[in-house]
């Protein structure tokens, strides 16, 4: 909570820059643009920050989905708009801190002028999971030896080539000494649907 309230100070304080004196912010809905699809991590965690943002500012959140291009969509979208506080930004350390420095040529502004990182609103863990259909692995050195038994038969699902998920989990293969192949996915919430299926 007290991460929401120094979000909420700070929005305040710089996003009423252009209000006049007299106007009270908010004074109608905030758009926050996600770079992911719904269902997605991000997407949750700020449904449930916006209702709590919502009840704390008395203006509704609304959410818009802008999955695409390592979320560059997503920035650029909030970085064009009128800089009143009336659109704001999430994203992840894949989308705010990886994509401005590994595709900075691909932005059509210049991230590190035009956008100012607030807060941490969340930390949502990264975890491991596999399927019980058909796949001896029950713990996690059993899985570690099995993929090493079976090289380019174990396949994981990230957000997207080039996310902070697929990162982590290139490491940990390094790491481990495994060999996988990421499937072509279409988003985090379908990964997680997909991964039930198997």
């Amino acid at each position: 909570m007290q991460r929401l309230t120094t979000l909420l100070l700070l929005v305040l304080a710089l996003g009423g820059a252009d209000a006049t004196a007299q106007d009270k912010y908010p004074a109608k809905p905030v758009k926050v643009v996600v770079p992911f699809g719904p269902g997605s991590a991000t997407d949750i965690v700020m449904r449930i920050v916006g209702e709590q943002m919502r009840l704390i500012l008395g203006q509704p959140l609304l959410i818009e989905n802008k999955p695409g291009a390592f979320g560059i969509l997503a920035i650029e979208e909030m970085a064009r708009s009128r800089p009143d506080g009336y659109t704001l930004q999430i994203g992840n350390p894949g989308t705010n801190v990886l994509t401005p420095i590994i595709y900075k040529k691909k932005f059509k502004i210049d991230y590190d002028k035009d956008v100012t990182l607030v807060t941490r609103l969340s930390e949502v863990p990264l975890v491991l999971g596999a399927t019980t259909k058909d796949f001896p692995a029950k713990t996690y050195a059993e899985f570690i030896a099995y993929a090493k038994a079976n090289p380019g038969k174990v396949r994981y699902a990230s957000v997207g080539v080039g996310s902070n998920n697929h990162y982590d989990m290139e490491a940990f293969a390094r790491w481990a000494g495994l060999v996988g192949r990421p499937p072509a996915l279409q988003g985090q919430s379908w990964a997680s649907r997909r991964l039930t299926e198997l």
